[in-house]
């Protein structure tokens, strides 16, 4: 009889297991991986694939990534443009389900930082929820409640955006990643990058001199990145160097893209108001 019980238990205990057993995704980028984590909650296993301050633009598939992109039931990437090493990879993956995150959204001038325009970035998170719920449907409604969540607080970012004053530009000392955030929301600004273009002397000189001819007193670069250009444009003019966080370059995954957002949005609120 207890031979019988150790069988039942170690029956009723695998079978739980399975029961319970959570798809495992992996994401390329921090906002997709963002998103999917909020979407996902406790139902999934959800991993970041690039590390935080590893450079996208540079990235290439270790042995060691692309076995763990085997293992995953989903990979999400961003963009095929963003990411061209994920369009390679994935025709080498078996049974992993591919999630493109842009789906549908059409870039302007090639620039993938799409989520910067948060009515785009809720279309992202409708594409990742699309993939779990088919993947995983038995969960579906997790995801759905949980997306329905993020959104809400998407859209609310979205309109405090559009209704914040806009009567100075803002600055843009760091690499120009903002283009969907003013095209979306109506600020003027100037950038101090041509591209990804070291700024010329002439375009330093130019950015000074309108910083000394309408005093404006900040100018924004990326979180984490350490900016020689800001520095010397602050140096010559006094303006303080503010953080607007673009969710591609982060130095950790403790912070979430809401977060950056709303950071964001008290960064240019005090530029605006100041």
């Amino acid at each position: 009889m207890k031979f019988k019980t150790l069988i039942l238990l170690a029956l009723f205990t695998f079978t739980a297991s399975i029961a319970h057993a959570h798809i495992s995704v992996t994401c390329s980028l921090f906002p997709v991986y963002d998103f999917t984590r909020n979407i996902a909650g406790d139902s999934a296993d959800v991993k970041l694939l690039l590390p935080p301050g590893v450079e996208p633009h540079e990235y290439e598939p270790s042995p060691r990534d692309i076995k763990a992109l085997n293992d995953s039931d989903i990979f999400i990437f961003t963009c095929a443009e963003f990411e061209s090493w994920a369009v390679k990879i994935s025709h080498s993956l078996n049974d992993t389900r591919i999630i493109d995150a842009s789906e549908g959204i059409a870039l302007v001038n090639n620039d993938p930082h799409i989520w910067l325009d948060l009515t785009l970035a809720q279309r992202m998170v409708m594409n990742i929820l699309r993939g779990l719920s088919e993947t995983d449907p038995d969960n579906s409604q997790t995801y759905t409640r949980n997306a329905e969540s993020l959104c809400s607080k998407l859209r609310e970012l979205d309109e405090r955006f559009t209704a914040m004053k806009k009567d100075k530009a803002i600055i843009f000392a760091g690499e120009f990643s903002a283009g969907y955030f003013v095209r979306r929301y109506g600020y003027e600004y100037l950038s101090a990058y041509e591209g990804e273009n070291e700024p010329s002397v002439k375009r330093m000189a130019e950015i000074i001199r309108h910083i000394q001819q309408t005093k404006a007193r900040y100018i924004f670069t990326d979180i984490g990145e350490s900016s020689s250009v800001a520095r010397e444009i602050s140096a010559q003019t006094g303006a303080k160097i503010l953080t607007f966080g673009t969710g591609h370059m982060i130095p950790d995954t403790d912070i979430t893209f809401v977060e950056i957002m709303n950071d964001n949005y008290e960064n240019i609120s005090e530029a605006m108001n100041d």
